[in-house]
């Protein structure tokens, strides 16, 4: 098939929700049509879609897609979300072990949660970098498009991944599935470290539901009167006693 008979596929997604997991499965499967997305300031992509090409990950809202890729509900528009309070102790450890120290505001922000206690800055995240995770799934879950939640992934790698094959028209044997989904699951990526969690790390931890073991009472009553009802939309919890 010509690229032009392709599927344009979108992937969605919000920072610390295994963006780099999934790409690297998709560019994996579709390695001819990959295209990292390379985005501007003020838009997600640099130019119009390409016809067939495969865009992994696109960090936007869908405000801001919208506005970039007018149809992007007529291509294979996925979307990848997790529990915003594991997303928020990746943040954390991530902005403090971080060795990007190029980037200025990666930077600034390791300095400022050096001087802080993990609980204030965890709470210094909460009101910050939280708030566009907030809009993120706000909106893209009442978008009408495909919504795969982290968790699900991690429990069940090679049957979520084989709906994301089908919901993208990617064309491979099952076997060819489960060798790439098997060649980039986390437990190949990190068993050499069993046991050891490496706060420095990319694949730190990963498993859902860390977040219990970073809250304190203050960081989970201010966690829940910020964002209580997202956890419930989202479908993290039934209702507000968590």
């Amino acid at each position: 098939m010509e690229p032009s008979d392709l599927p344009t596929v979108l992937h969605v997604t919000h920072w610390k929700a295994g963006s780099q997991w999934v790409r690297s499965i998709l560019k994996l499967a579709a390695p001819d049509r990959f295209i990292e997305p390379q985005p501007f300031p003020d838009r997600p992509l640099s130019g119009p879609a390409v016809p067939g090409a495969v865009y992994s990950p696109i960090y936007s809202n869908q405000a801001e897609l919208s506005a970039a890729v007018p149809d992007y509900a007529s291509h294979r528009t996925f979307v990848v979300i997790r529990d915003p309070r594991d997303t928020l102790v990746s943040w954390y450890f991530s902005l403090m072990y971080s060795h990007k120290t190029d980037k200025p505001t990666v930077a600034e922000s390791r300095t400022e949660l050096q001087r802080l206690s993990k609980a204030d800055g965890l709470a210094l995240i909460i009101g910050k970098q939280m708030l566009g995770v907030d809009l993120f799934q706000r909106q893209w879950l009442g978008a009408g498009v495909p919504v795969f939640r982290y968790e699900d992934m991690w429990a069940d790698q090679h049957g979520q991944f084989a709906r994301i094959f089908d919901f993208c028209k990617l064309k491979l044997s099952p076997l060819r599935r489960r060798y790439l989904v098997h060649r980039q699951s986390f437990t190949l990526r990190t068993f050499w470290r069993l046991g050891r969690p490496n706060p420095k790390s990319h694949f730190r931890q990963g498993a859902p539901g860390d977040w219990k073991n970073h809250f304190n009472d203050d960081v989970k009553r201010l966690f829940k009167d910020r964002y209580g009802e997202m956890l419930v939309r989202a479908g993290y919890e039934k209702d507000q006693r968590w």
